[in-house]
């Protein structure tokens, strides 16, 4: 287990995690209501909890009731898909039973697993399952940028703006793609996730997507417990380290941190339909 947080990180009022996988054993099994309250020091406002197969989600739905400031999103991973005839009962009535959206779906082809038709089968099942539920996806890109990209075109354009006017119907989780890329997922009505990666000193590309995506259609996740911020790189993550992305990244845009803090979590509590 990797080594875990060693003190509270400086508080940002009203910011709030996009992305977060605390649900995830052995990472937070001992200390999970510890994680929750850093987190509230640190200024959190609310977390979603994201599901990668049935028991997962059902996992990020019990922790969604215990507390009114986690939310829940259920889905099967492309990592998974090959489980798909197995899970998509439980993934179904997870979505059905008090999830905020749809996730983490989407393609993944960066190393052996499921074939690229079992990723596209689960992916457009559950795109289908989101639109007929009334609910937005978080999307899982990695390796397959293109391909990503051309489905969920193809399927923005069948569905509309489902979610309403004003609306968008999805998040980028974890983007690692550029900036042109970023613009084009903004067009078909997409927000895009930063992650604590942008702080890395070697990744130019994503501070220029930090840069460049307007702030209104913009959030900040930490995906723990992985890609911890610096400068907590090498510790587990966890969502009280998203003030240090949301810090970065109002450093990049020449803004406050309480902007970015502010106007993401507006971003998430509107995606997500958190009133």
């Amino acid at each position: 287990m990797r080594a875990r947080i060693e003190r509270d990180p400086e508080p940002l009022p009203g910011v709030f995690d996009a992305h977060t996988h605390t649900w995830s054993t052995p990472e937070f099994d001992e200390d999970y209501d510890a994680t929750l309250a850093r987190a509230w020091r640190a200024g959190l406002i609310g977390m979603i909890e994201v599901g990668v197969d049935t028991a997962s989600s059902e996992q990020c739905l019990d922790l969604a009731r215990r507390d009114p400031r986690v939310h829940a999103v259920v889905g099967l991973h492309p990592e998974y898909a090959d489980r798909l005839a197995e899970e998509r009962e439980g993934i179904a009535r997870a979505a059905a039973n008090g999830a905020v959206g749809i996730g983490e779906i989407g393609l993944d082809f960066s190393r052996p697993g499921p074939s690229e038709a079992e990723q596209i089968e689960a992916f457009q099942w559950q795109l289908d399952l989101a639109r007929d539920l009334g609910l937005p996806v978080a999307i899982h890109a990695r390796d397959a940028d293109e391909a990503c990209f051309a489905i969920l075109e193809g399927w923005s354009r069948r569905v509309g703006p489902y979610l309403g006017a004003g609306r968008e119907i999805g998040m980028m989780h974890c983007y690692a793609g550029d900036a042109a890329l970023a613009a084009r997922y903004l067009d078909i009505g997409f927000l895009i996730s930063v992650p604590g990666t942008v702080t890395f000193p070697n990744n130019p590309r994503g501070q220029e997507v930090a840069r460049s995506v307007p702030l209104p259609r913009m959030l900040v996740e930490t995906d723990s417990p992985y890609l911890t911020p610096a400068p907590h790189r090498g510790r587990r993550n966890e969502p009280a380290y998203v003030v240090e992305t949301a810090r970065f990244v109002a450093g990049l845009r020449g803004c406050t941190a309480e902007d970015v803090a502010r106007t993401t979590a507006e971003n998430a509590a509107r995606l997500f339909d958190l009133g």
